[in-house]
């Protein structure tokens, strides 16, 4: 635990894939299915505003009410978690924030999955569900939205 501790804080990267690798590296990130999570998301689309320049930094952000866990707290929370890809569980956010990790569970565990975010600031819902929808979009580019291969996050 003390290492993972350590270590964390040099997770930052340059880039998604840079932040990734470096959670990989330092064992933050172990399994495939979460490193895929992790690539599928790109965490620019979820911190909040202003903060883009930092989307990267292993840190957590905070804008008012919406803030972002630093990385490596996701990363430690979707290992432990052990969600199965391309399954028919049920994840529950509660106090869901910015989206961020119920998009990546969403990767993980594919279209037949339930996926619900619970939140208490309607400037918060705000956020993830813009988020959310800039997300898909970019996700969607090039691709065929009735192959969908990940379940859709419904934010309450």
């Amino acid at each position: 635990s003390n290492y993972l501790t350590t270590m964390a804080w040099r997770s930052s990267g340059d880039t998604n894939e840079e932040l990734v690798r470096n959670l990989k590296r330092f064992g933050i990130i172990s399994s495939d299915t979460v490193e895929k999570g992790f690539l599928a998301v790109d965490r620019r689309f979820f911190v909040p505003k202003g903060n883009e320049q930092l989307a990267y930094s292993d840190q957590p952000l905070k804008e008012g009410n919406v803030h972002i866990s630093a990385p490596h707290i996701y990363g430690a929370v979707l290992e432990a978690l052990d969600l199965q890809p391309n399954s028919s569980q049920a994840f529950l956010c509660i106090g869901s924030g910015t989206g961020y990790l119920c998009a990546i569970a969403a990767e993980i565990m594919g279209p037949k999955s339930l996926n619900f975010g619970i939140e208490i600031h309607r400037d918060v819902i705000a956020h993830c569900k813009n988020a959310l929808k800039a997300w898909n979009a970019k996700k969607s580019q090039g691709t065929d939205t009735k192959t969908s291969t990940r379940s859709h996050p419904q934010i309450i």
